[in-house]
């Protein structure tokens, strides 16, 4: 029996290259000339960012480039990024980055249609009632799906707490793929970002809140990690793999952003801000042993499924998936555990990443009950 699902996705999906070329014509779609661009140093260090504005001026547009966006943005980030986006009276903003610059120029948009603070929405529940600024985003990891969700995760420095702001309010008007820009993304960055996507697409796949069209999305983001993340990762210049990976973390946005995740990225949260870690491999850390925890209580037809994405047999013992799994993420060069920060998961770390854990929402869609003293033997079974 189907369930009843909604699914809404507005942002209009244009995969072209060279992005440089196709901005302008996005930007003039939107009746748009005067852009702001939100990245981070490092994107401005490879030359793009030149590219884009030199394409951009040439069309005619007037730019400005907000570019203080740190790994794990803060409301400090967002709260600039608006003061700028108002003060140039912009009319359009472009986020080209990954996860950081298109999170920080999602909120930063919101903020400018709808006022107020971001604090005012992350903690106080103030309603989003407006369609956020327009917004074009240009992804350059394949991993986050940020560029087609709905959410912006922001940590509050205020708070010892990273919780996003969600709203169908919030989606950008348009998100321009173009694999080529990440081809020279380092081989630790593309596997710590492509096995984030493949994070997304398992736990909307294993979740509780699947629908038809997400299961779709999730087994062939699943299927394209699998067959083209080691390849991307060692083999950055590939351009069909790099290709494949753009589309893996596509799908696994849509159906993130649709189904919801569970119980690895809610332990994340806790992860990145206590050991100060790439989101990526937090994910990457927490998933073998997450993913035992859990298997017995994905349903059988679902665990066929994953069986034969990883290439065995569809009947395989619950142990070779999980094998199969810690194996993979090895392959990436990842870890596999919390073991290298042993000295810093003291218990009192612990407890409060337990505790942060059963804040997040998402832990409550994963396939398997937990409670706060799960996430404490995972974390301390891990360290």
């Amino acid at each position: 029996m189907i369930q009843p699902f909604d699914f809404q996705l507005p942002t209009r999906i244009s995969w072209r290259m060279p992005v440089s070329e196709a901005l302008p014509d996005a930007v003039a779609d939107l009746d748009s000339r005067r852009v702001m661009i939100v990245t981070d140093p490092g994107i401005v260090g490879t030359g793009l960012i030149d590219r884009i504005d030199n394409a951009l001026t040439g069309a005619g547009c007037t730019t400005s480039t907000f570019t203080d966006v740190g790994s794990n943005p803060t409301t400090r980030h967002v709260a600039s990024a608006r003061e700028m986006a108002q003060d140039t009276n912009a009319d359009v903003i472009v986020a080209v980055g990954g996860g950081s610059p298109i999170d920080t120029a999602k909120a930063a948009a919101m903020l400018v249609a709808n006022g107020g603070e971001y604090s005012d929405y992350q903690w106080d529940g103030r309603p989003i009632t407006q369609q956020s600024h327009p917004l074009i985003t240009v992804p350059t990891t394949a991993g986050t799906g940020s560029e087609i969700s709905k959410v912006a995760v922001i940590s509050d420095e205020s708070e010892p707490f990273k919780k996003g702001v969600l709203s169908p309010l919030m989606y950008a008007r348009v998100a321009i793929l173009d694999p080529e820009v990440t081809i020279g993304l380092p081989s630790g960055l593309t596997a710590a970002t492509g096995i984030d996507a493949f994070i997304h697409a398992l736990e909307a796949f294993t979740g509780k809140r699947t629908s038809p069209i997400t299961d779709m999305l999730a087994i062939e983001s699943l299927r394209l990690c699998w067959q083209h993340l080691p390849i991307a990762t060692t083999t950055g210049s590939d351009i069909e793999a790099r290709s494949q990976m753009m589309l893996a973390a596509l799908y696994g946005g849509m159906a993130m952003d649709q189904s919801g995740l569970g119980l690895v990225h809610a332990l994340s949260g806790g992860v990145c801000s206590r050991l100060h870690l790439h989101h990526g491999l937090a994910n990457a850390a927490l998933l073998p042993t997450v993913f035992e925890f859990n298997v017995g209580h994905i349903s059988a037809e679902r665990r066929h499924t994953l069986s034969r994405i990883v290439g065995l047999p569809s009947d395989a013992p619950d142990e070779a998936l999980v094998v199969s799994m810690t194996e993979f993420v090895r392959l990436l060069g990842l870890p596999t555990d919390l073991s290298e920060h042993r000295e810093s998961l003291d218990a009192d770390v612990i407890d409060s990443i337990a505790e942060e854990s059963m804040r997040m929402v998402m832990v409550h869609n994963n396939p398997r009950l937990v409670e706060t003293s799960d996430c404490r033997s995972l974390i301390a079974a891990m360290a």
